[in-house]
């Protein structure tokens, strides 16, 4: 039966009955025995009764129906008591009151052993019952005691499990029941007493008391498969499992978690991960309400987790799935819910992601994840949607530096913490040294703009593209970064700093303590290092020192502190500008904070120029851009100070800082008050007459006690006497601007001096236009450590000195005007000085008088010289010449004379016409009114400068005098040349006067190439030092130097049309007034060779005046142009304008007077220099005859020519080569026998694996690229056939690329290079390797051999050469020519010892078998043949063209080719020619035709051309700079080499043995081919050394012709 009235679980309505507070012991009554009475009845139930009374539930028995009681022994109760404490004190303390918190946990359990049924049946057969007990789980009870209730202790439903009550299992084991058992049944109490029934239940004895489940937390710490999730539960966890009613926890093995990612599962274990483990554990908590037991789930059940994921569950014989989860163990019964153990865990995909805070604590960066967390910033790495860079430092890293970081929390770590977060991803390959990347952080400074923090990578890259080292903010990289989905984390060195305001991150740099000591100095400190978006450009320590003392003294001084911080606010630009916008920027104008303006200047080499807005003219500083960050922007650094137009700087106020009362009072005294105060002279003033108002001063500063020895009262006095001391210490200078154009950092830093002083020179001043002795002068003082300099009165001699010299003490430059003036403090005052009049006036008249002493004994000198061999030819023998075709043959000879000559012209013109010339510059250049004429620019100048002055600026004309005249009177001659070719059909061999001035305009055009730029830096030269200006320039190269500096090749250039306008009409006149004057005054019958000195004189003279006539006009604008500013002249044009306009059509004419008197000694010097000159050159070219050689031979003899001097003529060559027999063909006409040895020769096809492109070289770019390159334009060198394996090849391809490279250097070079330098550089560098097999032999010299013909007298200089040396040879080797030399059968021994051989010459005529048997002119150490296979010919630099070195080559292959077939070799002999890094080839051999010996020269024109237009072209030249060429020409020379060894090796041996069998067998002849030297006439001069001096020859009209050339199929050669 069950209770009446139950409540929703069934359990039986509550007795109305009472029960009294204190009970008494049990007492057996006859009424039917109820639950108390069983146990009241059993001995073994007396400690479960005593506790049954404890908790007052005697009465709550006596009132249920129908249940059943799982009754504990009293075994099971001592047991128990042993380890539960509360059982222990309630068993012990029999008669204390127990408190009703106590008895209702006592209650809960003991309700726990108590079933709302009737339990009639058992298990069997290892089943398993569940039951619903009555223990409703409630939360614990506080300690305050409940009042006890009416009626009995009963259940109270509505507990942690909701509804329903505790669950407990009953199973069947080992042939016993045991109660509580787990899902399996296993554990539990087992049932050791039978059954014992009452009225109101049954009770069952059990050996264990029933502990009820404890909490889930409780539970799940004592599951061993679920340790993972018991390492990782945290507290707040625990509070949520144990304080949720109701709980359905599908709780995953302890092996599931593994399916996690490893960083996953080191985020779970770590402080941070509360968020994860919630989201992980709502995952798994069912959200419906009500415990969801196992026997609830079906096939169509689906659960709603916490996190709003919906689990499906699958029921089936085979078990439970629930979303793939297999349900391994299921109803773990809690006091609050129940848990089912799974097999794998229920994360929805994606629900876990991977953030950079796990990554972080995964990588050892714990200490910094919790720093983030102090100051909120955990949404920077918790958040996988946003792309950060972190700048992560460990902790180890932090431990190091955890004093200096801020307190946790606070708000600066928190800027420190943003500072290490760069947004978006950048990778190591997107970062470039110097670059500034945005942070997270955020200034106010910025206007709450993003900081940013610098990034440096050093020493290059890694081969992987990775930097070797990056550095952050100074913060180094460690180990290799991590790269997380949209988070890239790099690991620093240290924590990084963010930047803080200005003046503190400047203050540690020394370098810069100069103006933060003004900026605090001030009362701007605290206002600008608060100012928001700033760049601060501080200027370095030196700045300050090149400011100038007085300025720095000016501006430091109480009074003018409103100027100092408007100098300081004009160096702080209102906005933030780092380098890259200042340097690589378009904006050219910034705004400061002194409200004017910065004007930048970026120059091409990368360097940036700073212009103020004001201050001094051309005031520059150097940028150095730093990007020192600070909170509220940037700083860069500045070489100098900057003056804006706010602060005036005058000579008043400089004299006042440097304080110079007494100065300042005889300046005001002396009318000079104007100047003080920067203003124009008063009008009507005798200074404001003079035109002084445009124009800045530089004064001369005494101190005070530099007047400490003056009567000071008598000084004021003389009021005449004051201004001559001022004016002496006051240097004028024009206020024009600077020329525009780049300046470079050196000329930034040191523009702040009034005067560039370390420019020494002199300067003129106020009291220069009155005295020869107002210049001043600056000079370095010497022995000391720095630059000190001391000033004079220039000139002044005769006093002791003390009056006339000064120290340098300070300076400080002017804004006035253009603020091109200033103040130069000295130490003493400098007195006018006066010196007598033999002083003024003696060293200029015996200058004068020495200079005239020295011209006339210049010229007597030329006289006696010009005297000594009346019969030597004039300038212009072409026009003597009996024919236009002798002057083209001698047209190189003349060149060479003509540019020598002129060169000695130009130099006697320059040392007797340079005075002349620097009195018209002047003239032409000078401000109106400077001089009065010529003689007066030669009076300054003398008194000035002294007798060096009138050759001031004579050193670029000296030194461009010879390439100068040297072109001109080349060209001269060249043009007429060019009017002969161009007149073929002319009937006169004379030129007329219209084409020798047409010649003489020509001239003009190349020369002015080389005269413009020398005039320049003449004219810069001649006019300083004239007026007002200093002594600008020391030299010519420092002209050129600052030329260059200005404008680059434009500047130097500049007036070049000016020049050209003047020298060619000029030249015009110049050479053919010479010419007809010369031809006036040659006497009827008579040649130009015979004019005397005068007539040269005269005719010299005559062509200087007209010339000068023609080009004063043009040369008035030329020096116009050259030495005016730059922009003050747009061009020659512009500058005709303004001249006219400006001093009218006379001054197109200034220096007329000059220019007349210096033309005609000047340019008569010229002829006499250039007529001189010749004459010794054509005695040094032509050999005299001796008188004993006229006696003896009746001739006059002369030298043999080298083989080099006939090459180089191309009518000796001619001579030679008919004599010889040697004719010229084209590639077509080589035999047929040849033809395939020419092919082995020339074959280069298929000698490169492709393969190799990828594979053997791919690891040296360069060579690769050098082999594709030669892939792309000659593909027939490769092989697609992998196996193509040649190591030597291999080991030599690089040889040949490397010799490319110097080739291309050389050419890319502005440097010129000879033949010689190319042989060692690149010829040799890939030729030597390829020679493997064969003897390569330099400057081996071989003999030339004998003429088949007679030759004419006048043949004999050309064919008595016995010699020549070519650079190269290949020989075969002395292993191929030992077996046809050294036996007794070989054929050496047998044709030496033949006696027709033997009779053929002899030892002592030079033409025995031996020296017949090798082509060498040294006979080999033992007896034998040696054979050349091939000769080659480096271009001289005597050579003009290709061709020479191929007709010299020509005479040493004619050599080899008559050695072989007198030996009855067949062979070709192979030539090569290089030149200027192009190489060309040869093919000679000896044919027999029509009985007569032909030596055949057959230039390679190209394989496979025959017949088409390829093969009119006389040669291929393969150009080095091409990789194909080279590589053609490398396995060129592999192929003679091996062709050498090989076929030429076995032709000489079918050749020999064809000899000896002809001449042993078949009586045949051997004809010897070296010349030996007696068959024709000796020469009384020997050979010269080959290659060594240019010589020149004539050719006798009355010699006779070479022998002519048979015209057969041949294709010869027009010329060579």
């Amino acid at each position: 039966m069950r209770l009446c009235n139950c409540i929703p679980l069934s359990l039986l309505a509550l007795a109305l009955s009472t029960v009294t507070a204190s009970q008494v012991s049990w007492q057996p009554t006859a009424q039917p025995e109820t639950l108390v009475d069983v146990l009241n009845n059993d001995d073994d139930y007396t400690l479960l009764l005593s506790l049954l009374q404890r908790a007052r539930l005697i009465p709550t028995l006596n009132k249920l129906n129908g249940s059943t009681f799982f009754a504990p022994t009293n075994d099971a109760v001592k047991r128990h008591a042993d380890k539960s404490t509360l059982w222990q004190s309630l068993l012990s303390e029999t008669h204390a009151l127990v408190p009703d918190n106590v008895q209702e946990q006592l209650r809960q359990q003991l309700f726990y052993h108590l079933l709302n049924h009737t339990l009639t049946d058992l298990p069997e057969d290892k089943s398993t019952q569940t039951l619903e007990t009555l223990h409703y789980p409630q939360l614990p009870p506080n300690s305050s005691p409940r009042k006890p209730p009416s009626d009995p202790w009963f259940p109270i439903p509505h507990g942690l499990l909701g509804d329903q009550s505790q669950r407990l299992r009953l199973a069947s084991r080992d042939g016993s029941t045991w109660v509580g058992v787990d899902a399996s049944g296993d554990g539990g109490a087992k049932l050791v007493k039978e059954r014992a029934e009452a009225t109101n239940g049954i009770v069952y004895g059990i050996a264990e008391v029933l502990e009820p489940p404890p909490d889930l937390v409780t539970v799940l710490g004592g599951l061993d498969s679920l340790s993972y999730f018991q390492k990782v539960l945290t507290p707040e966890i625990e509070r949520f499992l144990n304080s949720t009613p109701e709980l359905t926890l599908l709780m995953p093995l302890g092996s599931a978690w593994e399916s996690l990612d490893p960083l996953e599962r080191l985020y779970l274990e770590s402080d941070f991960a509360a968020d994860d483990l919630r989201s992980i554990v709502d995952m798994h908590v069912v959200s419906e309400s009500g415990v969801r037991w196992s026997d609830s789930f079906q096939s169509s059940t689906e659960l709603m987790t916490r996190y709003g994921s919906t689990l499906d569950v699958t029921v089936s014989p085979e078990g439970t799935i629930i979303s793939g989860a297999k349900l391994v163990h299921p109803d773990i019964y809690a006091s609050n819910g129940v848990i089912h153990l799974i097999s794998s865990l229920l994360v929805p995909p994606g629900a876990l992601q991977l953030t950079p805070e796990k990554y972080l604590l995964a990588l050892n960066c714990t200490s910094f994840v919790s720093l983030l967390h102090s100051v909120d910033l955990a949404h920077l790495i918790n958040n996988t949607d946003n792309k950060y860079t972190i700048l992560a430092p460990k902790d180890d890293v932090l431990s190091l530096f955890a004093r200096g970081l801020p307190t946790a929390g606070s708000p600066d770590l928190k800027r420190v913490l943003e500072y290490h977060f760069l947004p978006g991803l950048w990778k190591p390959n997107k970062f470039d040294n110097g670059m500034l990347l945005e942070t997270e952080l955020h200034e106010l400074g910025l206007d709450d703009g993003r900081q940013v923090i610098h990034v440096d990578v050093k020493d290059g890259e890694k081969e992987d593209g990775e930097p070797r080292h990056i550095t952050f903010g100074g913060a180094g990289m460690i180990g290799e970064h991590v790269e997380i989905n949209n988070t890239i984390i790099y690991f620093i060195s240290r924590p990084l700093e963010p930047p803080v305001e200005p003046l503190q991150t400047a203050l540690p740099s020394l370098d810069l303590s100069s103006f933060l000591a003004a900026v605090f100095s001030t009362s701007l400190a605290d206002v600008i290092k608060k100012m928001p978006r700033t760049t601060f450009l501080i200027p370095h320590n030196s700045a300050f020192k090149r400011l100038g003392l007085l300025v720095s003294d000016h501006l430091l001084a109480a009074s003018s502190k409103q100027d100092l911080e408007h100098v300081i606010l004009h160096h702080i630009i209102d906005n933030v500008e780092y380098s890259k916008s200042l340097v690589n920027g378009s904006q050219r104008t910034f705004a400061t904070l002194e409200g004017s303006d910065l004007q930048l200047e970026r120059n091409e080499d990368g360097s940036v120029v700073i212009s103020a807005s004001g201050g001094w003219a051309g005031m520059k500083s150097a940028l150095y851009p730093q990007d020192t960050l600070t909170d509220t922007g940037v700083i860069h650094e500045v070489s100098d100070l900057m003056i804006p137009r706010s602060v005036e700087l005058n000579v008043g106020k400089l004299m006042k800082a440097g304080k110079a009362t007494t100065m300042t009072n005889v300046m005001a005294k002396a009318g000079f008050d104007w100047i003080l105060d920067g203003t124009l002279p008063p009008e009507g003033s005798e200074w404001a007459d003079q035109a002084l108002g445009g124009r800045t001063w530089t004064l001369l500063c005494p101190t005070d006690d530099a007047f400490k020895k003056y009567n000071l009262t008598r000084l004021l006095e003389d009021v005449d006497g004051l201004r001559a001391i001022v004016s002496q210490h006051l240097i004028p200078s024009l206020s024009s601007p600077p020329a525009p154009g780049s300046v470079s950092m050196m000329d930034a830093v040191n523009s702040n001096r009034p005067l560039p002083l370390d420019q020494l020179g002199s300067h003129s001043t106020l009291l220069s236009p009155a005295s020869a002795y107002g210049d001043i002068v600056f000079k370095e003082m010497e022995g000391k450590s720095t630059s000190e300099y001391m000033v004079g009165i220039k000139n002044a001699r005769g006093t002791d000195g003390k009056a006339d010299w000064a120290r340098v003490l300070n300076w400080g430059r002017t804004t006035t005007e253009s603020g091109t003036g200033g103040v130069i403090q000295i130490d003493r005052l400098l007195v006018p000085y006066h010196p007598p009049w033999w002083i003024e006036y003696g060293p200029p008249s015996f200058v004068g008088a020495v200079g005239v002493l020295l011209i006339c004994l210049f010229f007597y000198g030329v006289h006696i010289f010009w005297n000594r061999d009346p019969t030597e030819a004039t300038y212009e023998p072409s026009s003597e010449a009996p024919a236009v075709e002798e002057t083209t043959m001698n047209s190189a000879v003349q060149n060479v004379k003509s540019f020598v000559a002129g060169g000695f012209g130009g130099m006697s013109a320059v040392l007797v016409g340079h005075p002349f010339d620097l009195t018209k510059t002047r003239l032409q250049t000078a401000t109106p009114g400077q001089y009065k004429g010529a003689i007066d620019v030669v009076r300054q100048t003398l008194a000035r400068d002294g007798v060096t002055g009138m050759y001031r600026g004579m050193v670029p004309p000296l030194l461009g005098v010879t390439p100068i005249f040297a072109v001109s009177f080349w060209a001269y001659d060249a043009s007429k040349q060019l009017i002969f070719s161009l007149t073929p059909n002319r009937s006169s061999a004379r030129l007329s006067t219209v084409e020798l001035a047409t010649a003489g305009f020509l001239s003009a055009i190349p020369t002015t190439l080389v005269t413009a730029p020398v005039e320049r830096a003449k004219v810069l030269l001649q006019v300083q030092g004239q007026g007002t200006s200093g002594t600008q320039y020391k030299g010519v190269f420092d002209v050129m130097r600052h030329l260059y500096k200005e404008g680059g090749m434009r500047s130097i250039f500049r007036g070049t049309s000016a020049t050209l306008a003047r020298d060619g009409p000029g030249s015009a006149a110049y050479f053919a007034a010479y010419e007809v004057t010369k031809k006036a005054l040659t006497p009827a019958g008579s040649s130009a060779s015979e004019l005397n000195l005068g007539v040269i004189i005269l005719a010299g003279g005559t062509a200087g005046v007209a010339m000068w006539s023609l080009a004063i006009p043009p040369d008035v604008l030329k020096s116009r142009l050259q030495s005016a500013p730059s922009g003050t002249y747009s061009g020659f044009f512009d500058c005709l304008r303004k001249t006219i306009a400006q001093d009218g059509f006379v001054a197109l004419w200034k220096g007329f007077g000059p220019a007349m008197a210096r033309a005609f000694p000047a340019n008569a010097a010229t002829f006499l220099g250039v007529e001189a000159s010749r004459k010794v050159m054509d005695g040094l070219c032509m050999s005299k005859p001796t008188a004993k050689n006229s006696k003896s031979t009746g001739t006059g003899h002369q030298r043999a020519l080298s083989a080099s001097e006939i090459a180089r003529n191309a009518r000796n060559f001619e001579t030679w080569s008919a004599y010889q027999n040697c004719e010229e063909a084209s590639f077509s006409d080589i035999p047929d026998e040849f033809m395939s040895d020419v092919q082995e020769i020339f074959d280069t096809h298929k000698r490169i694996s492709k393969a190799w492109l990828d594979k053997v070289f791919r690891s040296n770019e360069g060579l690769c690229s050098f082999l594709k390159l030669a892939f792309d334009t000659s593909p027939h060198l490769f092989s697609s056939n992998s196996r193509v394996q040649d190591e030597e090849l291999v080991e030599e391809i690089p040889v040949v690329f490397l010799a490319w490279k110097r080739l291309r250097k050389m050419r890319a070079s502005n440097e010129r290079w000879s033949e010689a330098d190319y042989v060692a550089s690149v010829y040799n560098v890939f030729r030597s390797p390829a020679i493997r097999s064969s003897v390569f032999r330099v400057q081996c010299t071989v003999s030339l051999p004998q003429p088949p013909s007679i030759a004419a007298d006048d043949a004999h200089r050309v064919l008595n050469t016995k010699t020549a040396t070519p650079d190269c040879a290949m020989f075969l080797p002395a292993a191929l020519t030992r077996p046809l030399s050294q036996s007794a059968k070989s054929p050496y021994k047998v044709l030496k010892n033949l006696p027709a051989i033997a009779k053929a010459g002899t030892a002592a005529r030079g033409s025995s078998f031996r020296y017949q048997s090798t082509p060498c002119a040294q006979l080999p150490d033992m007896p034998g043949f040696e054979f050349a296979s091939s000769f080659w010919e480096d271009k001289k630099p005597v050579h003009t063209f290709p061709d020479d070195a191929y007709r010299q080559n020509r005479i040493a292959t004619a050599s080899a080719a008559r050695h072989l077939h007198s030996l009855n070799v067949r062979s070709p002999v192979v030539g090569l020619i290089w030149a200027n890094g192009r190489v060309r080839a040869h093919i000679d051999w000896c044919e027999v035709v029509d009985g007569k010996l032909v030596v055949v020269s057959a230039p390679y024109s190209r394989p496979g051309t025959h017949g088409d237009s390829m093969s009119d072209r006389p040669f291929h030249e393969w150009d080095l700079d091409n990789p194909s060429d080279i590589l053609q020409v490398y396995f060129l020379v592999r192929n003679i080499d091996e062709w050498t060894c090989g076929r030429f090796h076995g032709r000489v041996v079918e050749g020999l043995d064809h000899l000896v069998e002809s001449i042993t067998l078949k009586d045949g002849t051997y004809q010897p081919w070296k010349w030996v030297g007696n068959t024709l006439p000796a020469l009384a001069v020997k050979v010269l050394k080959e290659n060594t001096v240019v010589s020149f020859t004539t050719t006798s009209s009355g010699s006779s012709p070479p022998p002519k050339k048979d015209k057969r199929r041949r294709k010869r050669r027009s010329s060579h």
